[in-house]
């Protein structure tokens, strides 16, 4: 009899543990809809992009280099080749680096390691499969807790969330051992290893930041990842990667709201973002 008690609250320990992880019901993202999750560009309940980026960097001839490379990130294709033109090395690139910024929600994609010219074909290889399984069992858990930190928030200033974004991501640990790894350059590596490197720190702020309305940008530069963030109108640096690794109370932890890691203040293609503010930080205007 004993022994079914113990069997009976392990295996209930075990279905709680799931259910709160995997099946609690969520209310979800309130800006995806059905006519959203119907078009081209939805790809999972965590994010609602605007693809901002493939409109400003591509020309609509080449909108499926774009939609190919989302497609087959979500595929696990580990060598892929795409039907090109003679200038096809530079759009490839805007094209990759479109789909970094448009979509962080995007679990699958993980960077690419190489890629080359043939002809008229590009041929890239992405980092290692990170499989359906696991992004869809990622993206499940991490909408559970996108909706505990949407709960959390929902009776916020927007000061209050932005510092509760730059806490809750700046406490994560930054991966040194593991920092040229795919799979950190998404946020799965966040959510489920608690640790990541800049792009996943800044493509996790960018969830939270549209989960809970507040209105950002990422930010990417040739070697870092940051994000814009708006507060009472005017556009702010923020790093939270500033901050990881670093406990709460360090001096330079809240460094990341108005510096960058890098030191950068403006990324790849400034000519499409709002103006920043450079004379002043969110630091300084929270006085923290």
């Amino acid at each position: 009899m004993k022994k079914k008690r113990v069997v009976f609250y392990f295996a209930l320990i075990i279905f709680m543990t799931i259910f709160n992880f995997y099946l609690r019901p969520v209310k979800g993202n309130p800006l995806i809809d059905n006519d959203y999750k119907n078009s081209s560009s939805y790809i999972n309940n965590l994010y609602k992009s605007d693809e901002y980026f493939k409109n400003k960097l591509l020309k609509e001839s080449d909108y499926h280099i774009y939609d190919e490379i989302i497609e087959n990130s979500v595929n696990d294709e580990y060598e892929v080749t795409i039907e090109c033109n003679k200038e096809c090395g530079d759009v490839f690139s805007n094209a990759y680096k479109a789909v970094y910024l448009d979509h962080p929600e995007l679990l699958s994609f993980l960077g690419i390691s190489s890629y080359r010219k043939e002809g008229t074909k590009i041929v890239y290889k992405n980092y290692e499969s990170l499989g359906k399984i696991k992004s869809l069992l990622g993206t499940m858990r991490i909408e559970r807790v996108i909706d505990n930190v949407r709960s959390d928030t929902m009776n916020m200033s927007d000061k209050e969330k932005i510092l509760y974004v730059y806490n809750y991501v700046a406490s994560h640990k930054y991966d040194n051992f593991f920092k040229l790894s795919g799979v950190n350059q998404s946020i799965y590596s966040f959510f489920t290893k608690g640790s990541s490197v800049c792009a996943g720190f800044a493509k996790v702020s960018q969830i939270l930041f549209q989960n809970i309305g507040i209105n950002s940008y990422l930010v990417l530069s040739s070697n870092h990842m940051w994000n814009y963030v708006e507060y009472e109108g005017k556009y702010y640096i923020f790093d939270a990667t500033m901050g990881a690794s670093l406990a709460n109370n360090h001096a330079m932890f809240y460094d990341g709201l108005g510096r960058t890691t890098t030191g950068a203040q403006k990324g790849l293609f400034s000519e499409y973002y709002p103006k920043i503010e450079t004379k002043t930080t969110l630091k300084e205007i929270f006085g923290i």
